[in-house]
């Protein structure tokens, strides 16, 4: 049996925070809402992983990574290392 691919929805693009208590998460892309992450309920609507996922660009337009640190002093908590 395939091991489940967990897809960061969170660093999508296409997430979206819907704001409505019954359904808080969302994907642009596929035009839904629901308590589930989105990657989630696609495998279960499909049978397959997302394949939709693109990165979001991060603020500031340039990609220099974490090397010394965030001079803004905001923290990213799309990181992995917070969950």
């Amino acid at each position: 049996m395939e091991e489940n691919k967990r897809i960061p929805c969170m660093r999508c693009k296409h997430y979206q925070v819907t704001f409505d208590p019954a359904a808080p998460r969302g994907c642009k892309l596929y035009q839904f809402k629901s308590t589930l992450l989105p990657y989630i309920l696609v495998k279960q609507s499909t049978g397959k992983d997302c394949t939709a996922f693109e990165e979001k660009l991060k603020a500031g337009g340039s990609d220099d990574g974490d090397k010394g640190g965030d001079k803004s002093g905001k923290k990213d908590f799309n990181d992995p290392k917070y969950w």
